[in-house]
């Protein structure tokens, strides 16, 4: 048992502190098991939610990223950036059209977000790659 389990086991700060800690060092398993745990004693921390989404992403859980990123929008749905990584981890799952419905919604909430506008890009041309046309 670790300092922070002996010392403040019930504090989400801690244990969500614990998890961008263990991001930056890149122990993603261990930063997932630590925002779970800040969100098992406070539900509604959507930071966690959306910090847990992150790390999902980088490990290539692109399902389990977008649902926590729907948790952060479901408390928080004001958040640009829960917006942009939840568009970022439906691009990686080739569901084009709901990431660029995504970033539209970042761009109304952060007109100015250049990152946002360089990505929609990406996902248009892949779009357009991708439509199916009918010949009636």
């Amino acid at each position: 048992m670790d300092v922070i389990d002996e010392i403040k086991s019930n504090d989400h700060k801690a244990w969500y502190n614990r998890g961008i800690s263990q991001s930056r060092q890149e122990k993603y398993d261990d930063a997932v098991n630590s925002y779970d745990k800040a969100i098992e004693i406070k539900p509604d921390y959507y930071e966690a939610w959306s910090n847990r989404g992150k790390v999902l992403s980088k490990l290539g859980k692109q399902r389990s990223s977008v649902n926590s990123y729907d948790k952060a929008i479901e408390i928080k749905p004001d958040r640009y950036e829960f917006w942009t990584g939840r568009a970022w981890s439906l691009y990686k799952l080739k569901k084009y059209k709901e990431s660029d419905e995504n970033y539209d919604r970042v761009l109304e909430l952060k007109p100015d977000y250049q990152l946002a506008k360089d990505n929609q890009k990406i996902v248009k041309k892949k779009l357009s790659k991708h439509k199916t046309y009918s010949f009636e």
